[in-house]
């Protein structure tokens, strides 16, 4: 999103749809530029603590499937190493 203060003190935004990349140039009203950046605070506080949840959920299931192969021995500290790379023959 880009914006532009224009003489009639209103500001030009240019919006691009994330999906087909369709830019609108539309103007603003000073108290409408407040709400849009207000609604667009509330959006991310939004898709951050879904975010958050989406990780924490992932991070119970890998620990739910890890401990017990860690209590079966299936898997050991050598399975998290870095991959050796083959040596050249010289």
């Amino acid at each position: 999103m880009r914006c532009e203060v224009q003489e009639d003190d209103s500001v030009q935004v240019d919006l691009r749809c994330s999906d087909c990349m369709t830019v609108l140039q539309v103007p603003f009203t000073r108290e409408e530029m407040q709400e849009l950046d207000r609604s667009e605070a509330a959006f991310r506080d939004e898709i951050l603590a879904e975010y958050e949840r989406s990780v924490s959920e992932s991070m119970e299931a890998l620990a739910a499937i890890l401990v017990p192969a860690l209590a079966l021995d299936l898997v050991g500290a050598d399975d998290f190493a870095p991959a050796q790379r083959a040596r050249r023959a010289g």
